[in-house]
């Protein structure tokens, strides 16, 4: 091999391990701090799925009212029993819908959720387990239906940023997205998915 060539492949293997310890050290600190970001200051927030001090936390410093699961139910599961009686304990509204991080989400769901944004009461947070995939989908969703951007201004919310990958597995929610067609209207009654404190 020529030196020349030896330099530029060194070069190219430290340029690759130097993005690999940026992004892992990027999904750690997402990890570590929820991945908890405003989608809408007082409004909405999104999140990874929080341990029951940072959630009790987080309702109230914000004063949130609602919590949109992405995760579905998990009647059993602790993390989700605790969720529930946390919403319990504080009056918040606890609403499940079960999406799909690496499969196209379908119209009656992505419905049920445009319902959610426009009847929950806000503040609302919405999360899944990591924060990034559905999180990212629904935060996206919100901005162009409850805020009003732009699709391309709302396509941040499904970014890197907040530790969703565009390719592998998860990119169907990426198509989905640069796909959907914004509703015209959505006036609808969340109160079949809700659990009552």
């Amino acid at each position: 091999m020529k030196p020349r060539q030896s330099k530029l492949i060194k070069t190219a293997t430290a340029l690759i391990c130097f993005l690999g310890i940026i992004a892992a050290a990027r999904l750690w600190y997402l990890e570590e701090q929820g991945n908890f970001h405003p989608i809408t200051p007082d409004e909405a927030y999104r999140s990874a799925q929080l341990d029951q001090d940072e959630l009790e936390h987080d309702i109230r410093k914000l004063k949130i009212r609602s919590i949109i699961n992405l995760k579905g139910k998990a009647v059993g599961e602790p993390m989700y029993e605790q969720e529930i009686a946390n919403c319990r304990k504080l009056g918040v509204k606890h609403y499940d819908l079960g999406l799909s991080a690496d499969k196209t989400p379908s119209s009656p769901d992505i419905e049920k959720l445009l319902k959610l944004f426009r009847n929950a009461p806000r503040p609302v947070l919405i999360h899944c387990q990591a924060g990034a995939d559905r999180s990212g989908l629904a935060a996206a969703l919100w901005k162009v239906v409850i805020d009003g951007a732009p699709k391309s201004v709302a396509r941040d919310q499904l970014s890197i940023r907040y530790g969703h990958m565009p390719f592998g597995p998860t990119q169907v929610l990426d198509a989905f997205f640069e796909n959907w067609v914004t509703p015209t209207t959505a006036k609808i009654d969340a109160t079949e998915m809700t659990r009552e404190p």
